[in-house]
């Protein structure tokens, strides 16, 4: 008689079945990712060496074109990654610490964890002394991160960090203070200082016939002899009232 598995040996068997496929998949998975993104430290390792051989005759930090770099792929666009450079022309050593980005990778698609287009491998080269360059491997997440070995865990800047830091070392123009309106206050306070001493000045004043100027409402010194309102001055009637007839 022909026995056949019974229905808890056939449960057993799909988990264990389960087991190994979640733990295998992953890792296979994480194995292609990896196996992708090993162009990556390839293409970073020529890039280094060629800039050491160029700043070791030239200038300290060299242009992908005047180093001779030519990046994976078809103007820098491979299947898994695009490349880019930051510098477009050489950078030579001033005697002040310099930092630039040299060289960068992004992934196109999705590299297991690695979400296409998150991930940012870059190779900072750091200039710290004449012809002595540092270089510093770096990628901006954990997840991508661990598709290449000896990638430190930091922020990419978008910008070249050179250039950006050339600009901020420039001497600042001080700016020099707008005095315009100050003066214009003084001046305009000045005026207004004046008006009294004028006024003053007016009141003591003496008509051209002798006569002493009167800053009355009205005046009396015409040749009629009696008081009138300033409204009817004039100087055929008050020729001595210098507030009525100036």
């Amino acid at each position: 008689m022909r026995k056949g598995f019974t229905l808890v040996e056939i449960m057993v068997v799909i988990v264990i079945m389960g087991v190994l496929a979640a733990i295998g998949v992953p890792k296979l998975f994480g194995q292609i990712a990896k196996a992708k993104a090993s162009e990556v430290p390839t293409a970073a390792g020529t890039y280094v060496r060629l800039q050491e051989a160029y700043q070791s005759e030239k200038t300290i930090i060299g242009s992908w074109k005047n180093i001779g770099y030519s990046a994976p792929g078809i103007n820098g666009i491979s299947k898994e990654f695009q490349y880019s450079g930051c510098l477009e022309d050489d950078i030579p050593f001033t005697g002040e610490e310099l930092t630039v980005i040299g060289w960068k990778a992004t992934n196109r698609n999705s590299l297991n964890l690695c979400g296409g287009h998150q991930g940012t491998w870059a190779v900072q080269v750091s200039a710290v002394a004449e012809r002595t360059l540092n270089y510093a491997n770096m990628v901006n997440l954990e997840d991508c991160g661990n598709l290449t070995v000896n990638w430190a865990i930091a922020s990419i800047s978008e910008e070249c960090e050179g250039t950006q830091q050339q600009a901020n070392n420039e001497p600042e123009t001080p700016s020099t203070p707008d005095s315009s309106e100050p003066e214009e206050q003084i001046t305009s306070s000045a005026s207004q200082n004046d008006e009294p001493e004028a006024s003053s000045a007016s009141q003591n004043d003496v008509c051209s016939n002798g006569t002493p100027c009167s800053n009355d409402d009205k005046c009396n010194r015409g040749n009629s002899g009696k008081d009138k309102d300033v409204s009817q001055c004039s100087k055929s009637q008050f020729s001595g009232c210098c507030f009525c007839c100036p």
